[in-house]
């Protein structure tokens, strides 16, 4: 490789590498301090309906995901500690299956021992927060029902519970 082809290559690439953070940086902004779109969606296990203005006064934490995705699985084990331990301070916390086989999401919960609703998404839903393209994606409503955060990727326990216990 010749030292020509080789600087255009490391300008390609930190070219590349601000068009992504740009990226990543603008949808983490979706929606932020507008209503949250609002859906009635069924749970997994008892397929209830459960819709979001039911839950108007309380945080949600609204976890997008789908069966295949391994850090999915590692995320849900915290996501279930965090709703255990802020409910009673006003939090909800929902899981949405997109693009999932229903019977599968059900082993999920059990296997997972997932304590929040997991809800069977549709591309309705996923079209209405943003075309959801990674997951996990996590979306936090605030008590007036409108968007406080959107997380792309998996956190931690406690990075999750510094963006929540402000706002309830």
């Amino acid at each position: 490789m010749t030292h020509k082809s080789y600087r255009l290559s490391w300008t390609m690439a930190r070219m590349l590498i601000v068009a992504v953070c740009l990226l990543a940086l603008a949808s983490s902004s979706w929606g932020a301090g507008k209503p949250a779109p609002g859906f009635t969606l069924k749970d997994v296990l008892q397929g209830k309906e459960y819709s979001l203005s039911q839950f108007k006064g309380k945080v949600v934490m609204i976890n997008f995901f789908t069966f295949f995705c391994g850090p999915c699985r590692d995320e849900m084990p915290d996501l279930n500690k965090i709703n255990n331990e802020l409910k009673g301070k006003g939090l909800v916390t929902l899981g949405i299956a997109l693009s999932s086989d229903p019977t599968q999401i059900r082993f999920l919960v059990k296997q997972l021992g997932l304590e929040y609703p997991v809800l069977i998404g549709t591309d309705k839903v996923s079209e209405d927060y943003g075309s959801i393209s990674v997951v996990p994606t996590t979306v936090i409503v605030d008590k007036e029902g409108n968007v406080a955060q959107r997380i792309e990727g998996t956190r931690k326990k406690e990075v999750f519970q510094k963006m929540i216990e402000p706002l309830l």
